[in-house]
């Protein structure tokens, strides 16, 4: 097993904190009900969901009511189906992945004891506890993981456009490089955690045969985005996990994948 999966998760926060990059969020060619709708889903979940970091029992997605629920926050087909994404999107996009967090952490911490990730690093035996999680939520927190690598991606996507386009003295300014960088560490803490679950012993193979089309599909975008030091860190890591794993396809994809962020 290769560390704990959850701490990575919090990175998706500093990228949606990162907007000092943007002069304007206006005119997001990513479709405009998907926040409003996500935002409210997500409320509605968060209620249903309410002690399940004490009884261990988080909604279902067997559920009609709660899999309605969840296909509404974690919704990515518009960014799946979009030709292009623009800067002017990363507003309403970083706003959709902390919307689809609440849903991905409501199952981290459940039956912990937490009621939030800096707690359930406190909480004894936390990694087991929050592993065990991956196992019993694999249908729910497949999809959110999916969910996190394709939001990420067309974050990235976002950035790129604008750094294309940015004059050398804007690049220059601290506020738009400790963005810049905010961004990256969000994008890099959310993948590790995405393949460090890949490492947990007792997930079904095609569980993480299912994973490997997201993973694959971000790995250009962060070799053309994150630092060297980074890019190394996450060779390393899905090198190690492949190492691990003894699925055969799985093994080739993370193989891939580190061949491929490393460029």
């Amino acid at each position: 097993m290769i560390g704990l999966n959850y701490r990575p998760l919090a990175g998706a926060f500093a990228a949606a904190a990162a907007l000092v990059l943007s002069a304007t969020l206006a005119n997001a060619q990513v479709d405009p009900a998907k926040l409003p709708a996500a935002k409210a889903a997500a409320d509605t979940f968060v209620t249903m969901a309410k002690g399940s970091e004490q009884t261990g029992n988080a909604p279902r997605e067997a559920d009609p009511a709660v899999k309605k629920l969840i296909d509404a926050a974690l919704d990515t087909r518009d960014i799946e189906t979009a030709k292009a994404i623009p800067f002017a999107a990363l507003g309403p996009l970083s706003e959709r992945m902390v919307t689809g967090l609440r849903i991905g952490t409501l199952y981290i911490l459940s039956g912990t004891g937490a009621a939030d990730l800096n707690a359930v690093a406190n909480i004894p035996d936390s990694d087991t506890k929050v592993n065990l999680n991956v196992i019993k939520f694999a249908p729910e927190m497949g999809r959110f993981y999916d969910f996190q690598l394709r939001i990420q991606g067309a974050v990235i996507d976002a950035v790129l456009v604008r750094l294309a386009t940015a004059k050398p003295e804007e690049l220059a300014r601290p506020n738009f490089q400790s963005g810049l960088a905010d961004i990256r560490n969000g994008s890099a803490g959310s993948v590790s955690g995405v393949i460090r679950v890949l490492a947990i012993n007792g997930i079904a193979d095609q569980w993480l045969r299912e994973r490997q089309p997201a993973l694959k599909a971000i790995a250009p975008k962060l070799a053309k985005f994150l630092s060297p030091e980074q890019k190394k860190d996450l060779q390393e890591l899905a090198i190690a996990c492949a190492n691990v794993t003894d699925e055969p396809q799985v093994k080739k994809d993370l193989q891939d994948f580190a061949a491929v962020v490393g460029g």
